[in-house]
């Protein structure tokens, strides 16, 4: 099939690298693997998609951020300045540094009352995919140097950013988000708050790489 699809299109003019651009963007944009687009602006792309018994709703958002791959690594992994981009994050702190790429963290999100504050407990490891490509897999984990939580122990399900170096100077940023704070907050309340973490995240992540303290790391071997 696939064979078949790229023969038509350069039989009907269509370029190897706009038919590779075009394959590319569908597959960015999230539509072949079941993501659904709900937002676009300001060259954010935000979309949903339903998990299997579950009434929580996994969030995914796509951007071109001006700045080279490297240093957007550097901030993914940086602990020292995460409170100023990361949103309601108060306090962030590694509890094992497995090696330069490979992390435990802790961290305590402060949420608006009625509800308890969040931490979370979840391992960082960042892995090349690719020529230019490194995706962060973030995944929650138990671990003996964990604090007692300041109210709710959420649970990180499934997160990541995938990073795409676009040149020297720009990087594609693909998150994704699924978690469950648990407690007592309704599904319906935290899917409403998931939905515009990918906006802020890249909005944020967009500011955060022009600091001029952000530095530039080595992509993983």
């Amino acid at each position: 099939m696939k064979m078949s699809i790229r023969t038509s299109a350069v039989r009907g003019g269509l370029s190897r690298r706009a038919w590779v651009l075009a394959v590319a963007s569908t597959l960015l944009s999230g539509t072949a693997w079941g993501w659904e687009q709900i937002d676009e602006g300001d060259g954010i792309r935000v979309y949903k998609k339903d998990i299997p018994n579950s009434d929580l709703v996994a969030f995914r958002g796509d951007s071109l951020i001006d700045a080279p791959i490297e240093k957007v690594l550097w901030v993914l992994g940086d602990n020292t300045y995460r409170t100023e981009w990361v949103d309601r994050l108060k306090h962030s702190r590694i509890l094992e540094q497995k090696g330069p790429y490979d992390y435990v963290v802790y961290q305590h999100f402060g949420l608006p009352f009625p509800a308890s504050d969040r931490d979370y407990v979840y391992r960082g490891k960042a892995v090349k995919t690719g020529p230019g490509k490194v995706v962060l897999h973030l995944e929650s984990v138990k671990h003996p140097k964990a604090p007692e939580t300041v109210g709710v122990r959420a649970q990180l399900v499934k997160s990541r950013y995938e990073l795409i170096a676009k040149g020297k100077n720009q990087t594609i940023v693909i998150v994704e988000i699924q978690t469950d704070p648990k407690g007592w907050i309704p599904s319906w309340v935290v899917n409403l708050i998931q939905k515009s973490w990918p906006r802020k995240t890249l909005t944020a992540l967009r500011k955060q790489v022009k600091k001029p303290y952000v530095k530039s790391i080595p992509l993983p071997d």
